[in-house]
């Protein structure tokens, strides 16, 4: 919600400190985000006279002007043909003015003339959306003055964050009403002195979920320009001048919070408004000039066959405002919220009426803003009004809310002032009455947000000011303990942390497209009912969709050595889990130019080895096709005989869908079933004795036994074996095609002697027999 400082002024008196007036707004609840000058950028724009205009030599569509400050003349070439001598116009000089987007005036050849800058329309200065000539002052202004001071363009908007459960704020007056009552200042509501007749004006309401319907027609209005106070107003929150009927409905808008909405009465054919719901398949061409194909419940604004308006969202663009209009009906209407979000999200249009629709309008305001619009429509474009119609099937009422005294100073640690309690009700305008013990409440159908005592409670402390709340502890503090499975994935964090992966929390939500990818991998997820987005409409099956996603922001902003991970939990149907993922790119060590080394997969497995071995745990990796990585540099990752998860290279599709055109490594296992496994060991004492080391390289068939079998054997092969480790790794020359070399290190030992030669050549002659029996050709032995 953007609000204007200077419009605000017209409801309440302001002392004129913004940072003071911003804080209050924040601490009542109405959170100031921003602070912004909308009209900032204008510079070095003044206001100048044409003192001679002749035809361009060169081209029949342009003009000259000689342009003057009062002490220089400029030469201008321009394609008004309608601007004349001693008019007053809005200059800006070559190289020394900008418009409202920042851009600087240059001086440029116009067929054989050089400009000395620029006349501006109101479009240029950020006033209209659209402007069809050069702004020109309607009476002399002085010449060589400051445009931003001619028209007081010096303005303060606040943006706002307004909670959904108080769209009372979503207006000048509403946020007014919290300022006043803060600052115990009087609220000063425009008064309205318009008589509207009954009659002349047919509605009838078919759907239920149109609370209330009021029109309003006007014959004799003139369709024109806005004047210039009405343009500079919607201009500072945001909203472009377009008419002055149009203007108007966005004013009262943006001044009540209640969206209006205006007809060309004479494109209605049967001259009546019938409010139903739609069948769907509906076509319906709005304002925006696209055309939406309807689903069915919608609410519609027709005549009874021809849709004018798909209500509280947009307007029809056949039954729209032109120039030629002549008679209006004024639309002043209250739909269920509930009912327009869902036309809203599932047409994927929002606008300014809908985001207050849908976070409900107060039906009660409907004549006061029917009345205000009126009054101001026959001020600015004349016209004389034919009539109304209001239906009002079921009344809203005023809810009645009983607070006591008691739970009032419990809840606020302190009994409060009775005087206190009374103004800050009454000054948001709720109808207090008190009895000996309990205040009764009378709670405005503005409200919507208030229902019990303790909504009241919470009104009473936000405008008190919770800075002036003393601490209270109410009870006494209990430290919690550490657990195991907290300081289990607290040792998790810090040693992915070590290893150099950043951690990245994301939304719980992915995106389908993406997770289709990955086919079978991973288990199908809940679909949410009502998703943010399209790209987030179903709970995540696993972590890596996001977090390769994050990964492929920051290659795509240039930081292409990339290391993150993350815990979190993922979904299936009826059931959860907490895991963490890992995803890695780029260089090993960015930060060593030495170090040209790339990720690999190997290193990536290592970096989940390092981690298992703190635990004392041993990972076994299997070779298995998962869709979504590459065929042949993929598995699952096996501990204790379960499969705990995977790891392996993104396929190519992947970082295709991704826009990644590099190698990307993932894994992601499950906490929950590491956590279980892991065992309390007993350290014991190292052995006082020397240990002997046995090389041995191989020929191993591709496909036929993997490298953690062979480890396997060698350790289970002799109770000497104290460590068996891969030192080389080998494709290429003198290696078979079909084959690799592998060379493992076996170390032999005892705790309580030295082995003698014939032990350890013993326990090495019978692994060399056990690895021929599985057909692996032994090279080297050492």
């Amino acid at each position: 919600m953007k609000l204007s400082v200077e419009w605000l002024k017209d409801y309440v008196d302001i002392d004129g400190d913004i940072q003071k007036l911003s804080d209050d707004l924040t601490m009542s609840g109405s959170e100031v985000e921003e602070i912004e000058k909308p009209f900032e950028k204008i510079k070095g724009v003044i206001s100048a006279k044409i003192i001679d205009v002749k035809p361009h030599p060169n081209a029949d569509n342009l003009n000259v002007c000689k342009v003057s400050d009062g002490s220089k003349t400029y030469t201008i070439v321009t394609s008004d043909k309608s601007l004349k001598i001693n008019d007053f116009v809005a200059f800006g000089p070559a190289d020394l003015a900008t418009d409202v987007d920042g851009k600087i005036v240059r001086s440029v050849d116009m067929r054989g003339i050089k400009t000395d800058g620029m006349l501006f329309s109101l479009e240029e200065l950020g006033l209209e959306s659209h402007s069809s000539r050069v702004f020109r002052f309607e009476k002399p202004a002085p010449m060589g003055e400051d445009i931003v001071k001619i028209f007081d363009l010096d303005q303060t908007v606040f943006e706002i964050e307004i909670t959904p459960n108080r769209p009372d704020c979503l207006s000048h007056i509403g946020l007014a009403r919290e300022v006043a009552t803060v600052n115990r200042k009087t609220l000063k509501i425009p008064e309205v002195k318009v008589d509207i007749p009954q009659g002349n004006v047919s509605i009838s309401i078919e759907s239920k979920a149109c609370l209330r319907y009021l029109a309003v027609k006007i014959d004799g209005i003139a369709v024109k320009d806005s004047p210039l106070w009405l343009k500079k107003r919607l201009a500072s929150v945001g909203l472009r001048a377009i008419n002055n009927i149009a203007d108007i409905t966005n004013y009262v808008m943006m001044e009540t919070g209640h969206p209006v909405h205006a007809f060309d009465f004479d494109k209605i054919p049967s001259s009546k408004i019938v409010v139903k719901n739609a069948k769907g398949g509906e076509k319906f061409t709005a304002l925006n000039s696209k055309t939406y194909t309807l689903e069915g419940g919608e609410i519609l604004i027709t005549d009874g066959n021809q849709i004018l308006a798909l209500a509280g969202v947009i307007g029809g663009k056949d039954s729209g405002i032109t120039q030629s209009t002549k008679s209006i009906l004024i639309e002043v209407a209250t739909f269920d919220p509930v009912r327009t979000r869902k036309t809203s999200k599932g047409l994927n249009l929002s606008t300014d009426a809908s985001y207050r629709f849908e976070r409900g309008v107060d039906p009660n305001d409907s004549l006061y803003v029917a009345k205000r619009i009126v009054e101001m429509i026959l001020s600015l474009s004349g016209g004389k009004v034919a009539g109304m119609a209001d239906l009002y099937p079921n009344v809203v009422k005023p809810s009645v809310v009983k607070l006591s005294n008691k739970k009032l100073s419990s809840y606020m640690s302190f009994t409060p002032d009775p005087q206190e309690v009374s103004y800050i009700f009454n000054a948001l305008e709720m109808k207090v009455s008190k009895d000996k013990n309990d205040w009764t409440v009378e709670v405005p159908t503005f409200r919507q947000d208030i229902s019990q005592d303790v909504d009241l409670i919470e009104e009473f402390a936000r405008i008190h000011g919770f800075d002036n709340v003393s601490a209270v502890m109410s009870m006494p503090f209990i430290q919690g303990d550490k657990n195991a499975w907290w300081d289990f994935k607290n040792k998790m964090r810090f040693l992915s942390t070590s290893l150099g992966y950043f951690e990245n929390v994301n939304y719980a939500f992915s995106d389908p497209k993406a997770t289709k990818l990955f086919g079978n991998t991973f288990k199908e997820s809940p679909e949410l009912l009502n998703p943010v987005s399209p790209e987030m409409s179903i709970m995540r099956p696993s972590l890596l969709i996001n977090l390769i996603d994050a990964l492929a922001y920051n290659v795509k902003h240039q930081e292409s050595d990339v290391k993150f991970f993350e815990i979190g939990k993922v979904f299936e149907e009826n059931h959860e889990s907490e895991k963490i993922a890992f995803v890695s790119t780029g260089k090993i060590e960015p930060l060593d130019y030495t170090d040209k080394r790339m990720e690999s997969l190997l290193n990536f497995k290592g970096d989940l080895e390092t981690i298992a071995n703190y635990f004392h745990l041993d990972l076994d990796f299997t070779n298995v096709e998962l869709a979504g990585f590459t065929a042949g540099r993929c598995g699952k990752i096996v501990l204790g005989g379960e499969i705990i998860g995977l790891i392996g290279e993104l396929a190519e599709d992947v970082t295709d869908f991704f826009d990644l055109d590099l190698p990307i490594y993932a894994c992601e296992f499950d906490l929950e079933k590491m956590f279980k496994a892991i065992q309390i060991f007993e350290y014991k004492s190292a052995s006082q004795y020397p240990v002997s080391f046995k090389d041995l390289s191989m020929f191993v068939q591709k496909g036929k036994i993997q490298a953690s079998e062979i480890i396997k054997i060698a350790r289970t092969s002799s109770e000497y074996v104290r460590d068996v480790r891969v030192i080389d790794f080998y494709t290429g020359k003198g290696v078979p095609s079909e084959s690799y070399s592998i060379t493992i290190r076996i170390t032999y030992g005892s705790m309580d002697r030295t082995l003698l030669d014939y032990e350890i050549d013993g326990s090495f002659s019978k692994l060399m027999e056990l690895l021929e029996a599985q057909g692996i050709t032994l090279r080297k032995v050492r």
